[in-house]
């Protein structure tokens, strides 16, 4: 709306008997005019009369709530010189405009010989017939004149013009105005076929079947009804009545160009395409800052990659690479993507060969994370920095994303998730579009493109041209996305790249932070069952001990108890202990920030160096992990974007695969750091201790309020008292084993 700001003087306004007002949508009749202001009268009902100022009617008319349509209760014949039938004359056609515009000049011409100072012309027909030409001549002259600009066809005067004709149009034009040289020629006449009613019935049968999904030809129709009026035709004459006329091609024709293109859209090519090209569209979404509302969906790549035979890749074997799809020489990937609709930035990428509720999990994870691990290793020249805590989730409804699995991980976070109906991709059309981008964009680059179908791919051999393998894969798409596709002017965002779009609005609106290291644990950590033991709770090989453990151990009947794992960072995990969720840490707190990847390869490396030794000290498991993330940092991290499996049948494999006749050593070379280091958990408690309450508390850290990946190691005194025996008795030795 133009802002208007009033002037200090109003205007007085005027109006008429004859006036259409209406007030707030209601229509109304003006009554007299006083000094207080005008009167209007309601044009139904008995309502009060309304009383308005000029300064009230000047601000109504600046909002739309007051509009006058002038002489709209005129006579007849007055009215029709402003809104003949209602209809405003600038809206007729292009030929019936011409066509006023000739009978004016005709018109025009006449009453310059009837003002001529001879009078020799008068309103007789006698008197117009001999200046007939001369009318004729002078009216292609004034239309000549009065041509508008850009149009260079004006309709000729008739030759046959008669005297008549000119005395009626100018009788029309002095009574109506230039309403009164317009018609309604183009509705004269009924075009179509004179058919009986059992005619139009019997073709309206046939005609219907037109609405199939099996799309039958017009010609198939036509057919149809030729068929249908010949055995008509038959019955009748048996029954000695006429016979009715087949309508002919061109009359069936037409009849199907009647029907519904709805219906025909909807009957013959399915809702969907039926939603495409009719579904209305009105705003569209309203999204103002970053993360506010983020679509992820699946797309099948256009393109054939080679599976890796070694490298990253080879510490899987055959049973896994089976199961993730790895198994062949060649194949096509699936990824999930997230985009902020806001922005345009992508903000999550998961690679995987088959999408699950797991990869959708972890591209939800991906959205809250600082992605530039992954584009360092890729070689990327732009930070992927886009993250932050989405407000609102919008995907499909594929069976992995609406599961429970999904939307309680979701409701965790307090993401408000939302499901798009099936066969209605337009209300997500961010990512739909972000898809058309890669196909059209990315993968015309990439050798191995299968394209969309078979006809485009014609006689091009996909798995011969294909030369990636997945880290490869990986490496291109991060780079497309991060130097590419962010730095491109986007026509969505009004010519503005992505990135600096995202920046605009991080700058003007922030972003929420992301959930910190022990709730991402929590929240996308693989859920497993294990056993508590007086070493603890053992998972892939690693210990973890605390406080709570040993005393839960000393108290509950029950040892299997859940835990999650996260398999970005192994340092710690959460138990269930008595109904509550406590966060155990890694004995050896060397395992904080170690992938679970990470410290599988490094196991292998360590079982393969040393097959004959049942115990490995730490230092060496030190040097182990030190080795990985310095020769392979780059390479696992974008092996890091290809989904991994860590189901339990995975994870119980690797553990009897590396851990079994294999451990870490207690003890390590010594460090500047041990004076500070307890034994909690390298140790155990034993009789003569003191009570709960006269621990050596320099020796007891809080678990509570520590935040994640901080956790110390715990440590009870060496001795506990038994039943009934004196602190010092040293005949009451007893041992904790396990049930």
């Amino acid at each position: 709306m133009i802002a208007i700001t009033p002037s200090p003087a109003q205007p007085k306004f005027s109006f008429s008997e004859y006036d259409g007002i209406i007030i707030g949508g209601q229509p109304h009749r003006y009554f007299q005019t006083r000094e207080e202001g005008h009167i209007f009268v309601a044009v139904k009902g008995a309502g009060v009369p309304q009383v308005m100022t000029n300064a009230e009617i000047s601000r109504y008319l600046s909002v739309g709530n007051f509009e006058c349509t002038p002489n709209e209760y005129q006579p007849e014949h007055l009215r029709q010189r402003l809104l003949p039938d209602g209809d405003l004359l600038s809206l007729r056609g292009t030929k019936a405009q011409r066509k006023a515009s000739m009978r004016l000049a005709v018109v025009k011409a006449f009453r310059e010989l009837l003002n001529d100072e001879t009078n020799a012309v008068t309103r007789i027909a006698t008197s117009v017939r001999p200046v007939l030409g001369y009318i004729r001549m002078r009216a292609g002259e004034i239309m000549e004149m009065e041509q508008p600009e850009g149009d260079s066809e004006y309709l000729a005067v008739p030759k046959k013009l008669g005297a008549k004709t000119v005395l009626e149009w100018e009788r029309r034009e002095r009574r109506f105005g230039l309403a009164g040289l317009y018609d309604k020629s183009a509705e004269r006449g009924n075009r179509e076929r004179r058919m009986t009613a059992d005619e139009l019935m019997l073709m309206g049968k046939v005609v219907g079947k037109y609405l199939d999904d099996q799309q039958p030809s017009q010609a198939i129709i036509f057919e149809e009804v030729k068929t249908a009026f010949a055995k008509d035709n038959e019955r009748r004459r048996a029954e000695g009545k006429p016979e009715i006329i087949c309508p002919s091609r061109e009359t069936v024709r037409q009849s199907i160009r009647k029907l519904n293109p709805f219906d025909m859209t909807l009957t013959r090519h399915g809702r969907q395409a039926a939603n495409r090209q009719f579904a209305p569209v009105g705003m569209g979404l309203q999204v103002e800052r970053p993360m506010q509302r983020v679509e992820f969906d699946e797309w099948e790549v256009d393109a054939i990659t080679l599976m890796a035979e070694g490298g990253l890749l080879h510490h899987l074997i055959e049973e896994e690479k089976k199961k993730l799809g790895l198994d062949k020489k060649k194949a096509r990937w699936w990824i999930t993507v997230a985009i902020c609709c806001a922005t345009r930035c992508i903000v999550g990428l998961v690679i995987s060969r088959t999408p699950n509720s797991q990869s959708a999990l972890r591209v939800i994870e991906m959205m809250m994370r600082d992605k530039g691990v992954w584009s360092d290793a890729c070689g990327g020249l732009t930070p992927w920095n886009q993250f932050g805590w989405p407000s609102t989730i919008v995907t499909d409804c594929a069976s992995y994303n609406i599961s429970s699995l999904i939307q309680a991980r979701t409701s965790d976070l307090g993401i408000t998730l939302e499901y798009c109906p099936a066969g209605d991709p337009h209300l997500k059309g961010r990512i739909e579009r972000v898809f058309g981008t890669f196909a059209t964009q990315l993968m015309p680059r990439l050798s191995g493109r299968t394209f969309s179908n078979s006809v485009k791919r014609g006689d091009y051999e996909s798995e011969k041209r294909a030369v990636l393998n997945p880290e490869e894969f990986c490496s291109v798409l991060v780079r497309y996305i991060v130097d590419v596709y962010h730095r491109t002017p986007h026509s969505g965002l009004n010519g503005e790249t992505p990135l600096d779009c995202w920046n605009r609005q991080v700058e003007k609106f922030g972003v929420q932070p992301p959930p910190d290291l022990g709730r991402r644990r929590l929240i996308f950590g693989q859920e497993r069952e294990r056993t508590v033991t007086r070493q603890g709770i053992t998972n892939l090989g690693i210990r973890y001990h605390s406080e709570k453990v040993a005393r839960y151990l000393t108290k509950a009947h029950e040892r299997k108890i859940s835990i999650r794992w996260y398999p970005e960072d192994i340092g710690a995990i959460w138990a269930n202990l008595d109904g509550r969720w406590h966060e155990i840490p890694a004995v050896f707190d060397r395992y904080q920030g170690v992938s679970a990847q990470e410290w599988l390869d490094a196991a292998a490396e360590i079982r393969a160096q040393n097959a004959t030794n049942a115990e490995v000290n730490f230092a060496v498991v030190r040097q182990a992990l030190d080795f990985i993330k310095k020769t392979n940092s780059d390479a696992m991290s974008r092996v890091g974007l290809i989904m991994p499996d860590w189901s339990e049948k995975r994870t119980a494999y690797e553990e009897d695969r590396l851990f079994i006749g294999f451990k870490t050593s207690e003890t390590e070379e010594r460090s500047p750091y041990d004076d500070e280091r307890s034994a909690w958990g390298t140790s155990l408690p034993t009789n003569g201790a003191t009570p709960d309450t006269a621990i050596d508390e320099q020796n007891q850290p809080a678990a509570e309020g520590l935040p994640s990946g901080s956790l110390g190691t715990f440590q009870f005194s060496d001795q506990q008292p038994g039943n009934n025996a004196e602190p010092n008795d040293a005949d009451t030795h007893w041992i904790m084993e396990d049930k």
